[in-house]
């Protein structure tokens, strides 16, 4: 591949759905263009100390590999040419074949074959997940912004040390089940989804939300003031109404223009 544009033939600006493809090579470098974007406004947002953090996704033309960011490039920076393709076993087989984080590709990779229908995970060590997520409960329901995951978020409320190979991966697809996000006590959060744009917008939703709640939780204890939660009726039917992989989809893409436009396309080089 040489430096280029984005996928030619599908419109961009003001486009909210998921394009279809005629060749799954244009789904692949589509899926590895908005990954980099996704890395790009996680740096934005903060996402990233040191190595921690990391986005796979599932290769469209051979889906037993997957995409993965490498560890030792800033996501600020990412372009598509610094992600690498790694085989089932986590061994680089294209892309820039950089290292990558060995213990989180493990991880992702057992969740991916536990959950086939999802193309890509998003984990990283976010401040407000990580802070919120010491309590290991669940996010309240306290705004419409919450209720995008109604229901569909879990727990794993044990911190055993760092997981380092497949059996972690094993005990977080376990707790996951088919939800879309998990929150891991003392650790971060974790989104899967059907586009790494449905897994991207997720984590910063988390993220954001973690923090209201945290403020919220601290402004009632100090003035005795009562919350008030949505109740399961309500936040079960905007859940229904704005969430959902092609509504989780739309949210990003106004984040990926401007990223588009801020760093003059610079992550889509190839």
């Amino acid at each position: 591949m040489s430096s280029g544009n984005p996928v030619s033939g599908f419109p961009r600006r003001g486009n909210l759905k998921v394009p279809v493809f005629n060749s799954l090579y244009e789904k692949r470098l589509w899926m590895l263009e908005h990954m980099a974007g996704a890395l790009r406004i996680f740096g934005r947002n903060g996402y990233n100390e040191g190595s921690a953090g990391h986005i796979t996704i599932v290769d469209p033309v051979d889906p037993t590999s997957y995409w993965i960011n490498p560890s030792g490039v800033h996501v600020s920076m990412i372009t598509v040419r610094d992600l690498d393709h790694v085989n089932a076993d986590g061994e680089a087989i294209g892309g820039s074949k950089a290292p990558f984080s060995m213990p989180g590709f493990k991880i992702h990779y057992q969740m991916h074959k536990a959950r086939p229908e999802i193309s890509s995970i998003c984990h990283a060590h976010t401040f407000y997940a990580r802070t919120f997520s010491v309590f290991g409960k669940k996010l309240g329901m306290m705004s419409q912004d919450s209720c995008l995951v109604y229901e569909n978020h879990v727990v794993m409320d044990d911190y055993t040390n760092i997981g380092f190979d497949e059996v972690e991966g094993d005990k977080v697809s376990s707790v996951l089940g088919d939800e879309m996000a998990i929150i891991l006590q003392n650790h971060g959060a974790m989104t899967v989804g059907k586009t790494v744009d449905e897994t991207g917008y997720l984590l910063i939703l988390l993220d954001f939300t973690c923090k209201a709640q945290l403020l919220a939780d601290a402004v009632a204890a100090n003035n005795d003031a009562v919350e008030q939660i949505i109740p399961d009726k309500v936040a079960k039917s905007a859940f229904d109404s704005i969430s959902g992989p092609s509504s989780l989809y739309a949210a990003l893409q106004p984040d990926y223009e401007l990223e588009v436009f801020l760093s003059k396309g610079d992550f889509l080089q190839y």
